[in-house]
């Protein structure tokens, strides 16, 4: 069977509660994915988009939160933050229609050498890319010279077929083949089709700008008891902050430290990279009640 991307992925029914979210570290676990945006607000579902057959991270995934304001906010608060080397970027999800069904395109012969910097520069001239994606071998790190193209509408994406299907494109040495995604994935159920647009973002400012935001958070808005702002109640009655930027060193002493002047902290929990055995660079934070925790 081809390698594939089921860019099909239907999340709920109301586009102002639904995000997508692109750039996650290979390394983020479900579980770190899911409690990062539960510090936003109450969500009904969360997924990272994997291969279904490796577990292997698309880099990207979904979170369908219980309240617009909630999801809201976390794009204001989330979009932009840096997690270990990626930098992720948060959006509304909006659902598909006729002109956004099979944009997503399936392309083959690709240079070895070749990321997703030069896949888009070759494919941006016909249109809006939603969504690109190089496959690599996860045993070598080799690309596959397979990858994947999802565009705004699916005019764009037959533009690009009509144009560079089964033509030899600078840098390649034999022709490169393109067709839709989907005559790859007629096997596989398709559920409701929902494609995502990624917002442009500003260029990162210094730290300070990350760390105001932070303040800003408060750490973040909405939550599970009722309250009107402020920080999540958690099921075992605690609140739970999302603290990033504590650098590679940090332990689960480093925390202990900087939040106990500020009330009884239930627990900590650094998010750790086991390959490297050093701090991802986040962590959360549970303290007693909700006073503590906006302190």
């Amino acid at each position: 069977m081809e390698d594939h991307i089921d860019a099909n992925f239907f999340i709920g029914d109301s586009s102002s509660t639904n995000l997508i979210i692109n750039y996650l570290p290979q390394t983020l676990t479900d579980e770190e994915f899911r409690s990062m945006f539960l510090s936003v607000g109450p969500v009904k579902s969360s997924k990272i988009v994997r291969d279904k057959s490796t577990g292997y991270s698309y880099g990207f995934g979904f979170v369908d939160f219980q309240h617009a304001t909630d999801a809201q906010r976390a794009i204001e608060t989330l979009s932009g933050l840096q997690l270990q080397n990626k930098r992720i970027k948060v959006a509304l999800a909006r659902p598909g229609g006729d002109q956004i069904k099979g944009a997503n395109l399936y392309i083959r012969n690709l240079p070895v050498h070749w990321k997703e910097t030069e896949l888009n520069k070759l494919f941006e001239p016909f249109g809006k890319i939603i969504q690109s994606r190089v496959l690599v071998d996860l045993s070598t790190g080799v690309s596959k010279r397979v990858g994947f193209v999802l565009y705004d509408t699916r005019d764009e994406a037959e533009s690009a077929i009509k144009c560079l299907s089964g033509k030899t494109p600078e840098g390649f040495t034999e022709p490169v083949i393109i067709k839709f995604a989907d005559d790859n994935t007629k096997k596989i159920k398709q559920g409701p089709v929902q494609y995502v647009p990624i917002p442009n973002f500003a260029a990162p400012g210094p730290m300070r700008n990350q760390m105001n935001r932070f303040q800003r958070f408060n750490p973040m808005a909405g939550n599970f008891n009722g309250q009107g702002s402020g920080v999540p109640q958690t099921p075992q009655g605690g609140y739970t902050l999302f603290v990033y930027n504590i650098g590679f060193q940090a332990t689960d002493r480093t925390l202990w430290q900087l939040f106990s002047p500020f009330g009884t902290v239930q627990k900590v929990n650094i998010m750790l990279d086991h390959e490297k055995n050093q701090c991802k660079g986040y962590g959360f934070v549970t303290m007693t009640n909700y006073q503590e925790a906006q302190n």
